[in-house]
Parts: C-alpha cells; sequence; structure tokens
C-alpha cells in the first residue's frame, strides 16, 4: 500500500510542475479542449446507442419508414462523429507534446544548472540519466496522459450509460457493479507482481545498454589489452538478467492477459442472459436487448478502467519512480552528512588578484577520506605555479577543488569567477560538430574571425588543420585526430578564451618536449595565472612557482 501511495504522490508531483507553474494556461487550455471532445465524443456514443435501438426495433416490427428515419439519424451521428474522432487524437498528441517539450526543458535546466551534471554523475542514486532524460519523460507523459483521459472518460461513460441500464433493468447495474469489482480486485492481488518486474527491467535494459556504450567509448583500450573475451562475458551476462528478469514479466502478463480475454468474453454474454427473459415475457423488445449489451459493456469498462489500464500503470510506476527520484536528487543541495571534524565543503571567494588558498583540506566526494589538509599558500595575478609530488599525493583532487569541481572538504579558496576559470584535463573534450567547433569551444566571449583562427592553429603547431579539414566540416574529432593534437587545440581554446585563471591537469603529457616547450611559451606570454600538475621535471623551468605536496598535512610552496 506504501509503494502505490508513493507511486501517487510523485506522479503528482511531476504532474503539477506543468500543470500548475508557469505554463499551466497552455496546460489547461489544450486539456479544456480535449475534454470538449471527449464529452462531445460520450453525447455522440448515447446517441448511438438510441439510434442502433430503433433500427433492431423498427427491423422487428416491420417499420420501413421509422428504419429509414433511423439509419439517416445514425448516418448524421457518424457524419459529426467521425472527424470529431480523428481530431481527438491530434489534439491529445498536442497537449501529450506540449508537455512533454515543457518537462524536458525543465529537468535539462536543472541538470546543467550550476555543472549539476557533473555533480551527480558518481552518485549510485542516478543510473543512466540520458534514459530518465529521454525515455522517462517520454513514458511518462505518454502514460499519465493515457491513464487520466481514460480515467475521464469512463466517469463520463459510467454517467451516461448507466441510467439507460437501469431503465432496461436494475439487476443489470447490480451484476455489472460486482463484475468489476471482482476483475479489479483479482488484477491489483496478482498484477502486483508485474510493477516490481517492470521497475527492475528498466535498470537492467539500462546497465546493459551503459555497458554497450562503455566498450564503445573504450574499444582501443579494450583491444589493446586484448580484453574482448572479458568484457564479452560481462555484457552477455548483464543481457542474461534481462532476458532472465523478462521471462518474468511475460509470465505475468500471460496470467493477466487470460484472464483479462476470459473477463471481456463474458461481458457479451452477462446482459444477453440477464435480458433475454424480459425479451421473451416480451418485457423490452430486440433493440432493447442489444442497447442493454452495449450500455453494461459501457458501464462494465467504466467500473474496470483499472482492469483495461493496469499494464500500463505497472508500466507507469517503474518510469515515475525513475524519473521522480532524478528530479529530486536534482532539486536536492549537497546532503551529505559532514564528518565528525566538521569539514563539509570548501568555502569560495572572488578575486582579481590570482589566487589564494586558506587552510584547505580536501575530502574524497564521498567524504570518507580526507586527502589532504592545512593547505595555505598564494599566487599574483600572472603567476605559473605547478604542483608536484608522488602519485596518489591528491594533486589532480586539488586543481578540481580550486577549480571549483570538487568541494568536499574544508577551509576558503578565493580566486576569479567560474567564468574566467578554465579547466584543462589530460583529455580534452571534444564535441560533436566542425573545427571550429572544437575551436572556440565553449563559446562564450566575441568569437574569433577565420583570420584569427587560422593564425592561432599556427602557434600550436596545427597550420595545415585548417586546409586539411576545413574550417566547417564536421568530423568524429576523438577518433580522426591524435591525443596529443586534441591537446594542443585546448591551449588554442584557452588563447581564445583568455582566462583569468587555466588549470592544466597534465595536460601536455601526449606532446614532445619541443611542442610542449612552445605551448607554454604562448602560456607565459599571455600572462595568464597558470596551475599546472605535470610529472615531468623539465616543465618547472616554464614555472615560477612550486608547490611540493608530501601526503597529509605536509606540503612545501616557493
Amino acid at each position: 500500500m506504501n509503494t502505490h501511495v508513493n507511486t501517487i504522490k510523485r506522479t503528482f508531483g511531476l504532474v503539477k510542475l506543468f500543470w500548475l507553474g508557469d505554463r499551466k494556461w497552455v496546460a489547461w487550455g489544450w486539456l479544456s479542449l480535449v475534454l470538449a471532445m471527449l464529452v462531445c465524443i460520450n453525447v455522440l456514443n448515447v446517441q448511438i446507442s438510441y439510434a442502433e435501438r430503433a433500427v433492431l426495433t423498427s427491423l422487428q416490427e416491420k417499420h420501413q419508414l421509422e428504419f429509414w428515419h433511423s439509419i439517416i439519424k445514425y448516418a448524421l451521428i457518424f457524419a459529426i462523429g467521425t472527424p470529431l474522432v480523428g481530431l481527438f487524437g491530434w489534439v491529445k498528441g498536442k497537449l501529450h507534446m506540449a508537455w512533454r517539450d515543457w518537462l524536458t526543458r525543465h529537468l535539462l535546466a536543472k541538470y546543467y544548472d550550476n555543472d549539476h551534471f557533473h555533480n551527480i554523475n558518481g552518485d549510485p542514486r542516478v543510473d543512466n540519466p540520458d534514459q530518465r532524460l529521454q525515455q522517462d519523460v517520454t513514458l511518462v507523459c505518454d502514460k499519465v496522459m493515457t491513464i487520466s483521459l481514460a480515467l475521464i472518460d469512463s466517469a463520463m461513460a459510467f454517467s451516461a450509460f448507466i441510467t439507460i441500464l437501469w431503465l432496461i433493468s436494475p439487476t443489470l447495474v447490480f451484476v455489472a457493479v460486482g463484475y468489476a469489482a471482482f476483475g479489479t480486485f483479482i488484477m491489483m492481488y496478482f498484477g502486483k507482481r508485474l510493477i516490481g518486474l517492470n521497475f527492475q527491467q528498466e535498470r537492467l535494459e539500462a546497465d546493459f545498454r551503459r555497458h554497450l556504450m562503455y566498450t564503445r567509448e573504450h574499444a582501443t583500450s579494450i583491444a589493446s589489452y586484448r580484453g574482448a573475451e572479458r568484457e564479452h562475458r560481462g555484457v552477455a551476462e548483464r543481457f542474461r538478467q534481462v532476458l532472465s528478469n523478462w521471462n518474468g514479466v511475460l509470465s505475468w502478463q500471460r496470467n493477466l492477459t487470460l484472464f483479462r480475454v476470459g473477463y471481456d468474453y463474458a461481458i457479451i454474454v452477462v446482459p444477453m442472459v440477464l435480458t433475454a427473459p424480459l425479451f421473451f415475457a416480451g418485457t423490452v423488445d430486440v433493440g432493447a436487448v442489444f442497447q442493454a449489451g452495449t450500455s453494461f459493456g459501457r458501464v462494465l469498462g467504466a467500473l474496470s478502467v483499472f482492469v483495461g489500464q493496469f499494464m500500463l500503470i505497472a508500466e507507469l510506476a517503474a518510469s515515475v519512480q525513475r524519473l521522480a527520484s532524478f528530479n529530486e536528487i536534482l532539486d536536492q543541495r549537497n546532503d551529505a552528512k559532514c564528518p565528525p571534524e566538521g569539514d563539509c565543503d570548501i568555502e569560495r571567494g572572488y578575486t582579481e588578484d590570482g589566487l589564494v588558498v586558506s587552510n584547505v583540506s580536501v575530502l574524497t566526494p564521498d567524504r570518507k577520506r580526507r586527502l589532504m589538509s592545512g593547505l595555505t599558500f598564494s599566487i599574483n595575478a600572472g603567476d605559473r605555479l605547478i604542483i608536484t609530488g608522488p602519485s596518489g599525493v591528491g594533486k589532480s583532487s586539488l586543481l578540481k577543488a580550486i577549480a571549483g569541481l570538487w568541494n568536499a572538504g574544508a577551509g576558503r579558496i578565493d580566486g576569479p569567477s567560474k567564468e574566467e576559470v578554465l579547466f584543462l584535463p589530460q583529455k580534452p573534450y571534444m564535441p560533436l560538430g566542425t573545427l571550429r567547433d572544437q575551436l572556440t569551444y565553449p563559446g562564450r566571449g566575441e568569437a574569433p574571425t577565420d583570420e584569427e583562427l587560422i593564425e592561432r592553429l599556427r602557434l600550436v603547431n596545427l597550420s595545415e588543420f585548417a586546409e586539411r579539414f576545413g574550417l566547417d566540416e564536421v568530423h568524429p574529432w576523438s577518433d580522426m585526430i591524435s591525443l596529443g593534437e586534441q591537446q594542443r587545440i585546448a591551449f588554442l581554446r584557452m588563447l581564445n578564451a583568455q582566462p583569468k585563471l587555466a588549470i592544466l591537469d597534465e595536460a601536455t603529457s601526449s606532446l614532445d618536449s619541443e611542442n610542449e616547450s612552445r605551448l607554454y611559451d604562448l602560456v607565459t606570454a599571455s600572462g595568464i595565472t597558470v596551475v599546472s600538475v605535470a610529472h615531468r621535471s623539465e616543465l618547472l623551468k616554464h614555472h615560477n612557482r612550486v608547490l611540493e605536496l608530501r601526503g597529509g598535512d605536509n606540503s612545501h610552496f616557493s
């Protein structure tokens, strides 16, 4: 019961974002049109019921004039209903599109705001955010609309046909209510297992897809280690889990389908069995018998809406749990508990004059391990600081803390704003797009001219790129050019952006000494404040300040 209540609460939480938010007038405008069309469709269905009854009765009594009159009325109802029903699907689709558009944009804004996509990357609660933003948003919007409109339509149909059924035979009403209650109980009792299986299927499918993508992204490394067999075993095992769980889904769907088919077939027989004695006794005509069957089906369908929509409800529950939890995590601030020592977050301040690090402690993101503590140093604008120390001492972690990518810890860091800091990792990010997109990423500030880009390509010793690729051709850059060329492009981006602070995390590791010196000379000439991590001792000559990390509280700054 608690699970169902939680699902309903979370569904409402997602629904109200759009329906009660800043675009509620768009939402309610389309919904009003959908509801108006549903009312018209149900009115037409009642009229069709009476027209069918009149046609059958006139045939039984051989009233030719009444027959043709009823046929004409029947045809007019269909002439009105056909375009109405056809347009109904289009209007419902527009409402679905408006909701999906808003919800996707809403989640994307939070996902990319304040580097949230980076901060939750290692969160074990958030697997496959791409699937949640694309597939789960679509499923939730589609299924919530389908189920909600089915409930509304059922309420309208019940109101329209219950009176007809009562006038023909009150017994039919009681039988319909009892039959629907029985079917709903069976579906709830035996079908609840399907909800858990669907949720598990979503997770296993996502895990299988993620490992396939991981193989593609690291194809060269896997091949170089001759690790294909091991990777194959791992992916095959995940696929086996997908199929095993899906087999359970199919089994429960089979059981529920068998019940549903028998349940639906009985709907045809029950009203005839109950009205046949009335017809043979002359109490009702043949038209009433058929109208009773139609009305019984409508009323029972309305009362059995849960039976009809159970499969969708089971699928919706899984998607709602995934999407709602994702939305809640995006809304949460970092709620990890601080350790007993009191370290929680590094305090940030702004200064234009270099960089000041005051009594800083750095923890791992889960705050379970301290990497360093009591670190204090400062550099002036234009200084070039290199951080040295043995592997594993926390050099890259300190860089991320300085850049604002890592906040777990204590103390205070004063430096330029995030927009004025550029972080160059060992492997640069190469976005999808043209060569111009690679050179100007992330695209802040005034775009450089073609002449400026060509000149900067020359400065980083990539002058042939403009002729080889052209500035506006799209290629798979990560696969087409070497890591050393990618690192030179990263330095070109720095020259374009002219940040106040550049943070280089082994950003020249794949370059020869000549090109490495060339790039550092460019950085020195630019006057950009630099903080570097590198293992090559020859890089010391390109820096005027040195911070040696020795582990724990031990460090030396000069």
